[in-house]
């Protein structure tokens, strides 16, 4: 057994599971991506481990050893997980049967070679065991599937192949390949919300420009986003790749705010969809019509926040920057970002993407949101009481829409005190289009 092997073996967890294995006399083995990452000195905290028995009884006492919750992730086929979080570390273990007669016959049903390996815990094999020559092409860093049939059985596996290449750096060998394009239709089956998670997992890799590159050489991009104004062209693909640029680059032009930047890009808006991966797939659709984002938000499975976020990244705001470089009141500016806030930073980076912001323009709201800005400072010049007063229309709709159209009003810099605030709400009184 190599060093890292003996390392994650000896890992109290890890031990904990040979121990109630061996209790119970039976076979236990760490199998899968636990492997990998280890002989590729990546750190794991994502265990699969595999069991001739007790698929109840071992991850239940393990769950409890360890302070842990278990669930099952499907009771029929005996398939659990327990999850242990310590602050905001989380460390997650699957457990499941022997997939077959034997070990070898459950590797050989997984996806791809490098994941094919298998580690005893407990049982009468000893060392590591890789009926697929998967260390091989660990060491030659290659993505082979590991039969024929893997994406008949989990056409999901297509876009995992794409996104293993892209988090490990490596590259998809020819004939795998070609089943990937061949079988590329096969995604249509698979639920909307796992195509989405392996998409943005792929998009928060880096390389985005080669994996986006895939997606569409493939057949996958289609199949994911069939309409015309998504499809990916040599442009959308370099504007993901400057969107990249921009996300690793923001930080050296404020390296008193690195921390500040980093949280924000590495920010969650949804389970497994931050900030970074949101920016990145708008410079890809910013390229094409802009328009609204809503059908696509849909087909992507994205719930409201990121729905949100999506949609103002994709805007096209080259006016409001036009008017806030003109008139750079700070009050301006922080409604700009208090009212498309979490958005606003993201929106300035998609903005230089898409040239709708100059590069002057972007350092200095960029600026002062990094150094200055406080969400929760102030409000609206007026207040909504005002509002119906000087309509004189009871609380209801009408005030809803001045109160948003004032809003917009300051954010973009047309109001900037209290008496122009009382201007503009006049002014809705005698606009010919009414608002209502």
């Amino acid at each position: 057994m190599g060093l890292d092997l003996k390392i994650i073996a000896g890992r109290n967890d890890v031990r904990l599971i040979a121990e109630l294995s061996a209790g119970l006399g039976v076979d236990a083995f760490l199998l899968g991506g636990a492997l990998r990452d280890s002989l590729l000195e990546r750190e794991t905290n994502d265990l699969d481990f595999a069991l001739s028995g007790a698929c109840e009884d071992i991850p239940r006492a393990f769950a409890e050893r360890i302070s842990g919750s278990f669930f099952w992730l499907d009771k029929k086929r005996l398939q659990g997980r327990v999850v242990e979080k310590r602050g905001d570390r989380m460390s997650v273990y699957d457990f499941a049967p022997l997939c077959g007669a034997s070990i070898e016959d459950d590797l050989r049903c997984r996806d791809f070679t490098i994941n094919a390996l298998a580690l005893p815990l407990f049982g009468d094999r000893v060392g590591l065991i890789d009926p697929l020559h998967g260390c091989d092409d660990l060491h030659r860093g290659v993505i082979r599937a590991c039969s024929a049939a893997v994406f008949d059985a989990d056409p999901l596996r297509l876009l995992r192949a794409i996104r293993f290449a892209a988090e490990l750096g490596f590259a998809i060998e020819e004939k795998s390949w070609e089943n990937i394009c061949a079988k590329a239709p096969l995604l249509q089956v698979v639920a909307g919300e796992r195509v989405r998670d392996e998409l943005f997992r792929t998009l928060a890799a880096p390389g985005c420009g080669e994996s986006l590159s895939k997606l569409s050489s493939s057949g996958l991009w289609a199949e994911i986003l069939p309409a015309r104004e998504w499809a990916i062209n040599e442009v959308a693909i370099a504007h993901a790749e400057r969107a990249e640029r921009l996300c690793m680059e923001v930080a050296r032009h404020f390296p008193d705010c690195c921390e500040k930047l980093t949280k924000y890009l590495y920010r969650e808006v949804e389970a497994g969809i931050s900030v970074r991966s949101l920016i990145k797939l708008a410079a890809v659709l910013c390229c094409g019509e802009r328009g609204g984002t809503a059908p696509l938000a849909e087909k992507l499975r994205l719930g409201k926040d990121a729905g949100r976020v999506l949609d103002l990244f994709c805007r096209n705001e080259r006016y409001v920057y036009g008017m806030l470089e003109r008139r750079t009141l700070e009050r301006a500016i922080y409604r700009f970002f208090r009212d498309r806030e979490p958005a606003g930073p993201g929106m300035l980076l998609t903005g230089r993407v898409a040239e709708d912001v100059s590069d002057e323009c972007f350092s200095n709201l960029m600026g002062y949101w990094l150094r200055r800005y406080n969400a929760g400072e102030a409000d609206l010049f007026l207040g909504g009481g005002e509002v119906m007063e000087i309509l004189g229309v009871p609380p209801g709709q009408v005030v809803g829409e001045a109160m948003e159209r004032l809003r917009e009003a300051e954010g973009s810099g047309l109001v900037n005190s209290r008496e122009e605030a009382l201007q503009f709400i006049k002014n809705l009184l005698t606009n010919e289009e009414p608002i209502g």
